[in-house]
């Protein structure tokens, strides 16, 4: 029986926060859509310094993030942000989150690699799931990143509600509602198991009385 902890993706996202505020950072969710969780998209501003970032949690042994790529080339939400944070709960170290800050030109060279051995094998309908530990299997070309991050830290996971502490010019804020269902969580934490789209799961719940 796989246990699932449908409360941590939305935990490491506000350590994340809580880490980039300590940094002397406004964060700000610029998240659009049914989903797409809270803060999984920031705008994080210092000065005049204003950065636009993905946030990526993993879960998965060797710390696998997906992004998908459109017919035109474009990748979705990728090529919208100028950096990726790749936040990695190991499941050898369950309360602290490795947190990894990557220009997004690094994270897209890795991901048109994959794109590419997906295209020589006629796999390219599968989804790409890569990560920043090397794996030789042609299925994840392009993983092996970690060493060109910017900046990496390893933080303990924030506990809930710890936000709600901050004064209030230095809490986050965000223009979504609050972050996906216990279903929609389950389902983005099967796809990262399994290697598949979330929206191709469907989940069966049967309650005995």
């Amino acid at each position: 029986m796989m246990e699932i902890e449908v409360r941590s993706e939305r935990e490491i996202r506000l350590t994340v926060v809580r880490l980039l505020a300590d940094k002397g950072y406004k964060v700000e969710s610029i998240a659009e859509g049914s989903g797409s969780p809270e803060f999984s998209q920031i705008v994080a501003t210092r000065g005049a310094e204003r950065l636009l970032c993905a946030i990526k949690i993993t879960t998965q042994p060797h710390g696998r993030i997906s992004f998908t790529r459109a017919p035109t080339g474009r990748w979705k939400v990728l090529d919208n942000v100028n950096y990726v944070i790749h936040a990695w709960q190991k499941p050898s170290s369950r309360d602290q989150v490795c947190v990894s800050m990557f220009e997004k030109e690094i994270i897209r060279e890795a991901f048109e690699l994959n794109f590419a051995a997906k295209r020589q094998h006629a796999m390219e309908q599968i989804p790409s799931w890569i990560g920043p530990i090397y794996e030789p299997a042609w299925r994840f070309t392009g993983s092996g990143f970690g060493d060109k991050a910017i900046w990496t830290e390893r933080v303990s996971l924030s506990p809930q509600g710890s936000q709600s502490n901050q004064k209030a010019d230095d809490a986050p804020t965000s223009s979504e509602e609050p972050g996906l269902g216990i279903m929609d969580r389950i389902k983005q934490m099967l796809s990262e198991h399994m290697g598949v789209r979330p929206e191709l799961i469907e989940i069966d719940v049967r309650v005995k009385l």
